[in-house]
C-alpha cells in the first residue's frame, strides 16, 4: 500500500522505478500508475492516464481517511488492505476503502465523502452481505441510515487539527434536520478519533442499542400540584428516566412517562407498582400510580392519584404541569428488551449506536 511508505527516500525511490519500468497498475482497470502525494500528504498511486476507467479520483480527504482506518485496523491484531476488490455470490464486483481481516472473518469500512442515498447505501450493504462480509460506513453528508443492520456514522474533518472524528447521532438526529443546522451539538451524541473509532469497532467497543436489558438508575421526576378534590397538595409522576448515561457514559438516557407503561405494555401497572411500590411514593408525597376509572375517558389507565384521598389527577390536565419537574426520588430498575418495541415513543432514545470511550 502507499500508506506503507513513511520515508521519502523510499517513496522517491518507488517513483524512479515506476518512471522507468512502468511495472505498477491499477487494480481497477490495469492502467498504468503515477506516484502522488496528496494536500494533505497522504502519499497514494493515480492513474497516469484517465483512459475508460470510471473509478473516480479520490478527494484529499477521502485518502487520508483511508490512511486513518488502516492505521486504526493495524492497532488490533486485524490485518488491513486498502483497495481490497471481491465480488458477491451473484457476480458483482466491488471494492471496499479498506478491508479488514482476521482469520475468516471480513469488515469493509467505507468512506462516502460524496453524497450518497440511503437505498443505495443499503443496496452495497446487502452486497457486502451476500460476500460474506461485514460493513462499517463512515459518511460527509449528515442523512444517513440509523439501524442496527446498516451500521453508519458521521464522518468530521477537523482542518486545523487535520483529523478525523467519527459523530455517533443522538436521540434528536431525525431525517428531517437540515444541512444548516447539521453540525449542532445536540444532534450528535459523542465525537470520537477515526483511528480509536475503528480499533474500537474491531475489539467490541461499537454496541447497538446497549440500555436494553441493563440495569441502571431511574430517575423520577414529579411536580406538585392541588388535589381537585381535597384541596391538599400532591405530586405527580410526569416523567421516569431510565438514566442508561449514568452506567454507559455517551448513552442516550430513555425518557418515559406513567402512560409510555400503561399504555404500552400489558402489565404495565404491575410493573410500575413493582418499581415504585406505595409505601415509597407515599414517603416522598406521591400518591399511588394504579389503573383509576376516568368518566372524561370512559375507562380506566394507569393514573396519578392524590397522596391524601386517592381521588384521580386527570391526565388530561398534565401537559399544564410539565415544564418545572424535579426529581423526586431515584430507584434501580432493569429495562427489560421486550418492552422496546411496544414503546413507540422511546424508540429514538433506545435504538441508538454507542461507543465504550471507557478506558
Amino acid at each position: 500500500m502507499a500508506f506503507d511508505f513513511e520515508s521519502e527516500e523510499a517513496w522517491e525511490a518507488l517513483r524512479r522505478e515506476n518512471a522507468r519500468e512502468k511495472n505498477l497498475r491499477m487494480p481497477c482497470c490495469g492502467a498504468g500508475v503515477t506516484l502522488r502525494t496528496s494536500a494533505l500528504g497522504t502519499k497514494h498511486f493515480a492513474h497516469a492516464r484517465r483512459g475508460p476507467c470510471a473509478t473516480a479520483p479520490e478527494s484529499a480527504e477521502h485518502l487520508l481517511a483511508k490512511r486513518t482506518i488502516v492505521e486504526g485496523v493495524r492497532q488490533t491484531d486485524w490485518e488491513a488492505v486498502a483497495e481490497h476488490a471481491g465480488c458477491s455470490q451473484d457476480g458483482e464486483p466491488w471494492i471496499a476503502d479498506v478491508m479488514a481481516t482476521k482469520e475468516h472473518r471480513k469488515v469493509a469500512f467505507e468512506v462516502q465523502w460524496s453524497r450518497q442515498e440511503n437505498a443505495e447505501t443499503r443496496r452495497r450493504h446487502r452486497r457486502y452481505a451476500a460476500s460474506s462480509v461485514r460493513a462499517l460506513w463512515f459518511f460527509r453528508q449528515h442523512a444517513f441510515p440509523i439501524e442496527k443492520e446498516v451500521p453508519a456514522f458521521r464522518l468530521a474533518f477537523d482542518e486545523e487539527a487535520s483529523r478525523f472524528m467519527v459523530q455517533l447521532p443522538s436521540p434528536s438526529h431525525n431525517e428531517w434536520m437540515s444541512a444548516k443546522d447539521k453540525d449542532e451539538p445536540r444532534y450528535w451524541r459523542q465525537s470520537v478519533e477515526l483511528s480509536r473509532f475503528v480499533k474500537g469497532a474491531l475489539t467490541g467497543r461499537l454496541r447497538f442499542a446497549p440500555a436494553l436489558g441493563l440495569t441502571m438508575p431511574v430517575e423520577v421526576l414529579t411536580q406538585t400540584t392541588i388535589c381537585w378534590k381535597c384541596k391538599e397538595d400532591t405530586r405527580l409522576v410526569l416523567g421516569i428516566t431510565f438514566a442508561a448515561s449514568r452506567v454507559l457514559p455517551g448513552c442516550a438516557d430513555i425518557e418515559l412517562n406513567l402512560h409510555s407503561f400503561g399504555d404500552n405494555l400489558q402489565d404495565g401497572a404491575s410493573v410500575v407498582a413493582r418499581m415504585l411500590p406505595r409505601a415509597l411514593l407515599k414517603s416522598h408525597g406521591i400518591g399511588e400510580l394504579r389503573p383509576r376509572h376516568s368518566r372524561t375517558e370512559g375507562g380506566s389507565y394507569l393514573s396519578n392519584g392524590c397522596v391524601h384521598c386517592d381521588a384521580l389527577q386527570g391526565r388530561f390536565f398534565e401537559h399544564e404541569h410539565g415544564f418545572n419537574m424535579e426529581k423526586a426520588l431515584e430507584v434501580e430498575a432493569r429495562f427489560e428488551p421486550e418492552w422496546a418495541p411496544l414503546m413507540e415513543d422511546a424508540a429514538s432514545d433506545i435504538y441508538r449506536w454507542w461507543f465504550d470511550e471507557r478506558a
